[in-house]
């Protein structure tokens, strides 16, 4: 059975393959004039989005204006993607092949996936992964096949970005980083890795409001003064001189500990190089806890059986390596942690 299915080819004869299916029936859609997604349920229940299809053609257009992703002397642009029909990301690539005459390879979706050979000897123009499979493209030496890949659908640790930033230069492929969600069909900004500053897209314009949250305003995507739960610090791109911002963390997650407003997703970019070297390859995460003092605790959780000895020296190396009041006072281990229907790590 094949492990690659590709559009405009996908109208042959010849039948698509099982897993294909999903990716079928959004291109038929598409080409009756509905265009569906389903949020990934990272922030609540997983919501079903119906979008007007010239928004979709907006979010096509933006992302080749601002990647400058314009046929080279008629030829097509190549695109690749292995990430699945469910999520926004998945089903935009189908559309952006439809609405912009690109060239889709679609692999088999999977956390480590094998790319499928570009048409003619080309390399993709451009391609979408999740950071999880982005390293193992990396680590696999499957960046050579790319010129430009996007990262989406959950952040990039400073350990991954070094290793992804380094890849990628031995392999001759730019990486950068998205920042969007199912209500603005995808990425309303990027960043490249190695630099902090997210850039909007073109038909974005974006504000704080008084308790830092991002304000979004994309007229031709359908996106109206979308009031996020992410907290962002307005900054300039030292490199480009542009404006853009600074993802904090999510503003559901903030933990107020003792008067401290601890943002938990820039403090693990913080902590990420004292604890990974210590835990390996668990996953983990910080939230907050009751304190009868303090109100909220930081409390580092991570998923495993209980070691009392790593406990201890985790939170030594945390008093040493972070010696400062938003650092986590306990561990919590949990056999398993909760995952949303997209794979992301759902905090608790």
């Amino acid at each position: 059975m094949s492990d690659a299915w590709r559009l405009p080819d996908a109208a042959d004869a010849v039948a698509p393959p099982d897993w294909a299916e999903p990716f079928v029936e959004a291109d038929a859609a598409w080409q009756a004039g509905r265009a569906v997604g389903v949020s990934s349920g990272s922030t609540g229940a997983p919501k079903r989005f119906s979008f007007d299809p010239q928004a979709v053609v907006a979010s096509a257009r933006a992302t080749a204006e601002h990647f400058g992703l314009s046929p080279p002397d008629g030829q097509p642009v190549h695109i690749w993607s292995a990430l699945p029909a469910v999520g926004i990301g998945g089903r935009m690539m189908v559309w952006r092949a439809r609405i912009l005459g690109w060239a889709l390879t679609q692999d088999r979706p999977s956390s480590a996936p094998t790319v499928t050979p570009a048409p003619e000897g080309h390399r993709y123009d451009f391609a979408v992964a999740t950071p999880q499979q982005a390293a193992h493209l990396g680590r696999s030496g499957q960046l050579a096949a790319f010129r430009l890949l996007l990262l989406g659908g959950g952040p990039v640790s400073p350990t991954l970005e070094a290793e992804l930033l380094e890849a990628g230069r031995a392999q001759d492929c730019a990486l950068h980083l998205g920042f969007g969600m199912t209500e603005t069909l995808t990425h309303i900004a990027t960043r490249p890795l190695g630099r902090d500053v997210f850039l909007p897209l073109p038909g974005v314009a974006w504000s704080c409001g008084p308790d830092g949250a991002l304000l979004l305003d994309a007229p031709d995507r359908g996106v109206d003064h979308l009031l996020t739960r992410d907290a962002v610090e307005p900054r300039r791109d030292a490199l480009s001189g542009q404006d853009g911002f600074v993802w904090l963390g999510r503003l559901d997650d903030v933990i107020n500990t003792g008067g401290l407003k601890v943002h938990p997703g820039q403090l693990e970019r913080i902590l990420e190089p004292i604890v990974t070297p210590l835990i390996g390859a668990r996953r983990w995460y910080l939230t907050g806890r009751p304190d009868p003092l303090t109100g909220m605790r930081v409390t580092l959780v991570i998923e495993g059986e209980t070691e009392p000895p790593l406990t201890a020296r985790l939170l030594d190396a945390l008093a040493k390596g972070h010696p400062h009041a938003d650092r986590p006072r306990e561990v919590e281990w949990q056999p398993k942690l909760e995952e949303t229907a997209t794979g992301k790590v759902r905090r608790r």
